[in-house]
């Protein structure tokens, strides 16, 4: 039931397993997105344990998103963190006029492309979620991978532009609420070095309420048990502290 700019915009719910209509639940709001990024059908370990909290969780593929055809994934054109953005806002403000949703209690957390939009949605609207979990986030286009970006934001010598107003890092001071960063250092697709400047960003704003976690044998997709389970405790702890 969500609809913006023409487009039908495709959400999914997640409930407490003891979920009950007149009760007010947190909504928590995973992100994707991006070329090549989408949800498909199904709900991950980590949004069993964030919704057995007692949460309720929403899943939303926003313009950009693949498998909905060309004209809907370049809507993002020079402009990652723009339309798409707006389209996950229009997703939670339909959810958050649900009775049963507490809309002063908005968590958010994404990986990779989902990492870079939770920095931004944290950044660029910083009284609207209450905190954030940004894992392997791109922090700053200009240093990522360039085939991958000149698609959508052409070259940073020819576009400086689309990366100036892409980039988080250019968005950091507006953080207002508690962030964790979670990366692994051997990654092979968002390097941590993303993370580490964007950390030194933070320290330089004198910002108070953020959180790294460098995972030292991790790849993009993490391998270790013992390093899922250390990352999945550190989002459980800050919903629960913080919805």
């Amino acid at each position: 039931d969500v609809r913006r700019g023409g487009y039908a915009i495709d959400c999914w719910l997640m409930f407490p397993p003891d979920f009950d209509r007149r009760r007010r639940y947190p909504l928590v709001l995973e992100v994707h997105g991006g070329p090549n990024g989408f949800f498909g059908t199904g709900f991950s370990p980590l949004h069993q344990i964030i919704a057995g909290a007692g949460n309720i969780v929403l899943l939303v593929n926003s313009r950009g998103s693949t498998t909905y055809g060309a004209d809907f994934t370049v809507r993002v054109f020079r402009d990652w963190g723009g339309e798409d953005y707006q389209d996950l806002l229009a997703a939670v403000n339909a959810t958050c006029r649900r009775r049963y949703v507490d809309g002063d209690r908005l968590g958010i957390h994404g990986y990779s492309y989902g990492g870079f939009m939770t920095l931004m949605a944290l950044f660029k609207e910083p009284d609207l979620f209450a905190c954030g979990a940004a894992l392997r986030p791109v922090t700053d286009w200009a240093e990522y991978e360039h085939g991958y970006t000149a698609r959508i934001l052409n070259t940073p010598d020819e576009d400086p532009e689309a990366y100036l107003k892409s980039s988080p890092i250019e968005f950091a001071e507006g953080l207002k609420k508690p962030l964790l960063m979670c990366h692994g250092m051997l990654d092979d697709n968002v390097v941590a070095q993303d993370t580490v400047r964007l950390t030194q960003r933070l320290i330089q704003l004198k910002k108070e309420d953020w959180e790294m976690a460098l995972y030292p044998v991790e790849p993009h997709g993490f391998i270790e048990p013992e390093s899922w389970l250390d990352e999945y405790r550190r989002i459980d702890k800050l919903f629960k502290q913080n919805l």
